[in-house]
């Protein structure tokens, strides 16, 4: 299911997320052969890598359930959030 137009777009660049760690996940991104026109038709084994880099990335943060350990683009969130 695709990102609501609100959040597309916004989520990698709101807050502490940097336009480096956005074209790092645009390269694996390619590297994969995976863009936003073919998402459906793109190869599941490929989305779910593309899919778990993200997801370890975010667990790093703090953001999702995951390890929380720092990963090389996340920082730990401020405590009491």
């Amino acid at each position: 299911m695709p990102l609501p137009r609100c959040l597309a777009g916004a989520v990698f660049y709101a807050g502490s997320m940097n336009e480096t760690f956005a074209r790092s996940l645009a390269q694996q991104a390619r590297n994969l052969g995976l863009d936003a026109l073919t998402v459906e038709e793109a190869d599941a084994e490929s989305l779910r890598i593309f899919a778990r880099a993200v997801l370890v990335e975010l667990a790093a943060l703090g953001l999702v359930p995951g390890e929380e350990s720092l990963g090389c683009w996340a920082r730990p969130r401020a405590k009491g959030h």
